[in-house]
């Protein structure tokens, strides 16, 4: 089992391009292919955001998406951090942190997960035996 940390941007993305690489990672969440680990903060980030309102996303889809991610996934009572995605990788030993924006990670493993775009999450996945 696939155990990842997603970015916030990942999830925006997801929402915009229902057919590009990040909602691909969506589906995967829902098809059990990748566990997500969260913490109750990175849950609160991602409504933060995804309410915003310059993204006009309907309530019904961001309570459907936290859904699936409280269903499928794994909270982890990560130690609050400056940056609570690599707190909540390492404290949840994800396989991958998986971001829009790699050069906020400028390391290739951050807490033992890699760092990787939804593109190489997917490759990987479908490369795993």
């Amino acid at each position: 089992m696939i155990r990842g940390v997603v970015d916030t941007n990942v999830l925006v993305s997801a929402l915009i391009s229902p057919a590009g690489n990040e909602a691909l990672v969506v589906m995967a969440i829902n098809q059990g292919l990748i566990v997500p680990c969260f913490s109750e903060e990175i849950l609160e980030e991602y409504f933060g955001v995804l309410l915003r309102e310059k993204f006009g996303f309907a309530a019904e889809s961001i309570a459907a998406l936290l859904d699936l991610f409280r269903r499928q996934g794994d909270l982890i009572d990560a130690p609050p951090r400056r940056r609570q995605v690599i707190a909540c990788a390492a404290a949840g030993k994800a396989d991958f942190l998986v971001t829009g924006n790699k050069r906020h990670f400028p390391k290739s493993q951050h807490a033992g997960a890699r760092v990787v775009n939804a593109g190489e999450l997917l490759e990987f996945i479908t490369l795993e035996p």
